[in-house]
């Protein structure tokens, strides 16, 4: 098409397009530009006020799915069940701590739900970056979770009519043993396999549980409590370090907190 013809096609779509256009009134336009003035100043304002962290952890509870709060009261109802249906002293002893140890279990991939869905970079982008959303999302997880070790160590206390430290010092090594197991895979596997190795680990922790049972009968006997309790202030000592690192990895960048994630960008 030669120079000509160029400008005869500009003329054609000049025309079409001034047909197109549709007359507004002068009182329309200032509507509308006091309008949109109006909701930048309103979005600006939106903007520049931050959000505490208490409401930041608040709304973290809307995004854990409901499946998580129904299957942490499944739980505790179980653990009622063997306590006061069961009538049996020696499995309510075992199996406290063995639900204690799968509570971490329903909450764990939620943690890295980031990793997980691919959004990981997005959240990086936000002011409330992976870092913040990973503290809040502990915090729920965590405080959820401890409320029902902490309502199966009642029931248990109860039915067996001990103190409920003493019930505490069985429930929260495998309770504390989970958790950071489940961070510590969470932190070094692939996104896709991170909940399959937490079920994993969880299992291996009450298998252990059961192994001791049967070759130490007395392990649930007062003269092993000092046992217990330097058993649970190990486990508390290894998951504060597995919090503290995956707090670490989370803090230094894509690269160190989702590496398979990074990899499919480089």
């Amino acid at each position: 098409m030669g120079k000509a013809g160029h400008k005869r096609l500009e003329e054609i779509l000049a025309k079409h397009y001034a047909a197109q256009q549709v007359a507004v009134e002068p009182e329309v336009v200032d509507v509308v530009v006091r309008t949109m003035l109006s909701e930048d100043a309103h979005t600006g304002s939106v903007r520049g006020r931050s959000m505490g962290f208490a409401a930041f952890v608040a709304a973290q509870v809307g995004f854990i799915p409901v499946w998580t709060w129904v299957a942490q009261v499944a739980i505790v109802v179980v653990m009622c069940v063997v306590a006061f249906v069961g009538g049996d002293a020696d499995a309510a002893k075992l199996t406290v701590g063995i639900l204690s140890a799968a509570t971490v279990l329903v909450g764990a991939p939620t943690v890295h739900a980031s990793k997980l869905y691919g959004v990981a970079e997005l959240e990086y982008s936000c002011p409330n970056n992976v870092a913040s959303v990973m503290v809040a999302r502990l915090v729920v997880l965590g405080c959820s979770s401890a409320l029902a070790v902490l309502l199966m160590v009642f029931v248990t206390a109860a039915y067996l009519d001990l103190g409920a430290f003493v019930v505490a010092l069985w429930a929260t090594p495998p309770f504390f043993c989970s958790c950071a197991g489940c961070l510590f895979a969470l932190r070094k596997v692939a996104p896709s396999t991170g909940a399959a190795f937490c079920v994993v680990w969880s299992a291996a922790c009450s298998a252990a549980l059961l192994a001791l049972s049967a070759h130490f009968p007395e392990m649930y006997s007062e003269a092993s409590l000092v046992v217990w309790a330097g058993a649970a202030a190990a486990a508390l000592a290894w998951l504060a370090r597995e919090v503290a690192m995956t707090l670490r990895s989370a803090l230094q960048g894509l690269d160190a907190f989702s590496p398979y994630m990074a990899k499919t960008y480089n």
